[in-house]
């Protein structure tokens, strides 16, 4: 499977009234990120997510969407997109 719908949590709309928009937030859950993690999910112009394999560069031959680059998800919520999570070494 090359795409797949990106995970919602049920408790996004909360999380994001608690805390607010922030830079550095789970695209899933509107969590902040927690100090160490560094998973994240690259998505397409379809708002799909892709396979950990695609890049950016070969994106739109894979998937038939360009990409839309990668955004930070929690260790919890990357359970729920085993296969479609990088590991991006940053420095928090």
């Amino acid at each position: 499977m090359l795409v797949k719908q990106l995970y919602q949590s049920p408790v996004k709309g909360r999380n994001l009234a608690k805390y607010g928009e922030l830079s550095d937030q789970c695209i899933c859950c509107g969590k902040p990120m927690k100090r160490g993690e560094s998973l994240h999910v690259h998505m397409n112009t379809d708002w799909m997510a892709v396979a950990s394999h695609i890049t950016e560069e070969n994106c739109l031959e894979m998937t038939g969407a360009e990409s839309q680059g990668v955004f930070p998800i929690g260790n919890d919520c990357a359970k729920k997109m085993i296969g479609f999570t990088i590991k991006l070494n940053l420095l928090r």
